[in-house]
């Protein structure tokens, strides 16, 4: 049997309704994804921007005066891996500790070429009190007179505790850039900075 006209309307108006609802609810789940879309995205942008750099390798060198630089993982010899991978030789008392190896000149002479130069290392600088624990090595082929103005671009910021001094030289660390605050040293050797330790971001040699 046929519905009467308005009975007929008022199913197609309820139909209509539904409809717009559910499109409604369509649009509106479409909106929340995109808003939830963008908002990840700039969460993931912000942490791009905002995230800390990887941890410094181990134990690094760097030639202060040519700007050559290496960094070896725990448990890999720098000064032999200096010599192999950069052909350089590092000249350094036998027996130094770098990077929980103690250098043998035997062993470095052997894994350098016939064409390997040569960079005295003049300041090594340690993540712990005593020697020990990760290192950073400065060598120069020549000049004296030698720093880093921060040690930040280096992973070394607030790390060091400890330094050794080669060559006739002397090392200072300070606690801020470019020289300033409080220092240690400038001194041979020492075991410990004290109430210093793990505060340095500036690293002066002479």
């Amino acid at each position: 049997m046929s519905q009467p006209p308005s009975q007929r309307g008022g199913t197609t108006k309820g139909l209509d309704m539904r409809l717009n609802k559910s499109r409604t609810g369509v649009l509106m789940s479409g909106a929340a994804f995109l808003a939830s879309f963008l908002i990840a995205g700039a969460g993931a942008a912000n942490a791009s921007t905002t995230t800390e750099p990887a941890e410094a390798s181990y134990s690094c060198w760097q030639a202060i005066d040519t700007g050559e630089s290496l960094c070896v993982d725990k448990g890999t010899d720098l000064v032999a891996a200096v010599a192999e991978e950069k052909g350089v030789e590092l000249v350094v008392p036998d027996g130094t500790s770098v990077g929980g190896f103690t250098t043998n000149s035997a062993r470095a002479s052997a894994a350098t070429s016939p064409n390997s130069t040569q960079s005295t290392v003049i300041s090594i600088i340690y993540d712990n009190v005593d020697y020990g624990g990760g290192s950073y090595v400065m060598s120069v082929g020549s000049g004296w007179g030698w720093g880093f103005a921060t040690l930040s671009p280096l992973g070394w910021h607030d790390r060091a505790s400890s330094f050794h001094s080669y060559n006739g030289c002397q090392t200072a660390l300070f606690e801020n850039e470019n020289y300033l605050g409080s220092q240690i040293g400038y001194a041979a050797d020492k075991s410990s900075f004290g109430l210093m330790n793990d505060k340095g971001d500036s690293w002066m040699v002479h």
